[in-house]
C-alpha cells in the first residue's frame, strides 16, 4: 500500500513564493541560489571534493555575491572554517 503525502498549507505559502536557480560548478565548488519575496536570499555552497557545505542567508545580494568571491578563491580540496 502506498501513502501519499499532501502538502501543507504553510509549505505551499512558501513554496509559491521562492524562486530557485540550477547549481552552478566554479572552481570546485557548487553553487546554488534560491530567493523568498524577492529580497531574502539562501546561498548553498558545497565543495565538490570534501562535501563541506555553507549555506547563508542573506538580505541584501551584494553581501552574498562577497561571499561568493570568498569561497570560489579558496581549495575546495580542503576545508575551511569561516565565520
Amino acid at each position: 500500500m502506498h501513502i501519499k503525502s499532501v502538502p501543507t498549507q504553510k509549505y505551499l505559502h512558501y513554496a509559491i513564493k521562492t524562486k530557485v536557480w540550477k547549481p552552478v560548478v566554479r572552481d570546485g565548488w557548487i553553487i546554488k541560489f534560491s530567493q523568498f519575496r524577492d529580497s531574502f536570499l539562501l546561498l548553498t555552497i558545497v565543495s565538490q571534493y570534501t562535501g563541506q557545505t555553507i549555506i547563508r542567508y542573506f538580505n541584501n545580494e551584494d553581501e552574498a555575491c562577497t561571499l561568493i568571491n570568498l569561497i570560489v578563491c579558496l581549495d575546495p580540496s580542503q576545508t575551511h572554517e569561516l565565520l
